[in-house]
C-alpha cells in the first residue's frame, strides 16, 4: 500500500512539475530604460526589452504616457510588433509628447505575447522654460605667459545655477558651443569662483573667453564673458548672435546625447534575469492560484488520485 501511495504522490508531482513548466512557457515580460532625468530635452528614445518564453510567440508593444495635466495614461506612436520572441525597441518621445509644460512626465508599455504584461514605470522631470541667471562680475587676468584666469560670481538665482562652463576662441568671434568648451566648475548661487585655462604650448596666443550659468535641466543662462566679443549659440532649431558676450535670446540645450547602442545593451543584459523571474513568477502564479482555488484543487486532486489508483489496479492485473 505505501509503494501506491508513493506512486500517487510522484504522479501528482510530475504533472504539478509539467503544468507548472507549461504556464511559465507561456509568458511575457517587459521592462523599460530609465532616460535622462531631470532634463530639458523634448525629444529622446525610451529603450525597452519585451521577451517571450515561447520563441514562436509574436510580440506586440504599445507606449503609453502620462503628463502633468493628464488624469490617466494615454497612447503615443503605433503599435511595434516585434519578431516573434520578442525583441529590443523604442519608445520616441517628440515635443508634442512633452506638450504639458514643465513638470513630471511617466511612461510606460504594456506588451502583448502568450500574455498582457505592464512594464515598470520611469519618470522624467522636465524643464526647457526657465534658466539660470547669467554670471556676474565677470574678468579675466593673465597671471603668467601660457595661464589666463577668469573670476566671476554667479547669480542670486534661488538656486537654480549648479554649474558654470567656461569656452574659449582665438578669435573674437566664435560660437559658445561644446567645440569651444575648456573648463567648468560645479557652484551654485550667488557665489564667488574662478576658473584657470592653460594655453600651452600657445602660450603667445591671444584668447578670448566667455562663461555661462546652467540649471539641473541643462538650460544656460546668458553668456557673460570680454567686452570685444561676439558669441553664438547654436540650439536645435534657433541660431542667436549676441555681442560682448550677453545674448539677445535663447540657450544652449546641454544634454544627453541620444540613447546608444550601450543603453540597449544594457537593458538587453538583463534578459536571463527576466526569463528566471518570468518562470519564478509563472510557479507562484499556480500556487496562488492553487490557494485561492481550494475546493476546485481538491477535485482536480481526487480525480488524478482515482486514475493514478485506477491505472495502478489494471497494471496489477495484468501482472498477475
Amino acid at each position: 500500500m505505501n509503494k501506491i501511495f508513493t506512486k500517487i504522490i510522484l504522479g501528482i508531482c510530475v504533472m504539478f512539475l509539467f503544468t507548472g513548466t507549461a504556464f511559465a512557457a507561456n509568458s511575457t515580460s517587459i521592462r523599460l530604460q530609465q532616460p535622462k532625468s531631470p532634463t530639458n530635452e523634448d525629444t529622446f528614445k525610451i529603450t525597452f526589452v519585451a521577451l517571450d518564453t515561447n520563441p514562436d510567440q509574436a510580440v506586440n508593444v504599445q507606449c503609453y504616457k502620462r503628463g502633468p495635466t493628464d488624469a490617466d495614461y494615454v497612447t503615443f506612436g503605433s503599435v511595434i510588433n516585434l519578431t516573434n520572441g520578442g525583441n529590443t525597441d523604442i519608445c520616441q518621445v517628440e515635443g508634442s509628447i512633452m506638450n504639458q509644460g514643465v513638470g513630471t512626465y511617466s511612461f510606460k508599455v504594456i506588451a502583448a505575447g502568450s500574455t498582457n504584461v505592464t512594464s515598470n514605470i520611469v519618470s522624467v522631470d522636465f524643464n526647457n522654460s526657465e534658466k539660470p541667471g547669467a554670471p556676474e562680475g565677470y574678468s579675466k587676468s593673465k597671471p603668467d605667459d601660457c595661464t589666463y584666469k577668469i573670476n566671476f560670481k554667479t547669480a542670486n538665482d534661488s538656486g537654480r545655477t549648479i554649474k558654470v562652463v567656461l569656452y574659449r576662441s582665438a578669435d573674437a568671434t566664435f560660437n559658445v558651443d561644446s567645440a569651444h568648451q575648456v573648463n567648468s566648475v560645479n557652484i551654485g548661487s550667488d557665489t564667488d569662483g574662478s576658473m584657470t585655462d592653460n594655453i600651452s604650448p600657445n602660450c603667445s596666443t591671444n584668447y578670448y573667453y566667455a562663461i555661462r550659468a546652467f540649471d539641473i535641466y541643462g538650460n544656460g543662462s546668458d553668456p557673460r564673458g570680454d567686452a570685444n566679443t561676439s558669441t553664438t549659440i547654436i540650439n536645435p532649431t534657433t541660431t542667436t548672435q549676441t555681442q560682448g558676450a550677453i545674448e539677445v535670446l535663447g540657450g544652449e540645450v546641454l544634454g544627453e546625447k541620444e540613447v546608444s547602442s550601450e543603453a540597449a545593451k544594457e537593458v538587453l543584459g538583463e534578459d536571463k534575469t527576466i526569463e528566471k523571474n518570468v518562470l519564478q513568477e509563472s510557479t507562484a502564479s499556480i500556487m496562488s492560484w492553487i490557494a485561492s482555488h481550494k475546493i476546485v484543487s481538491a477535485v482536480i486532486l481526487i480525480i488524478l488520485i482515482g486514475t493514478l489508483l485506477s491505472l495502478y489496479r489494471k497494471s496489477k492485473k495484468r501482472v498477475e
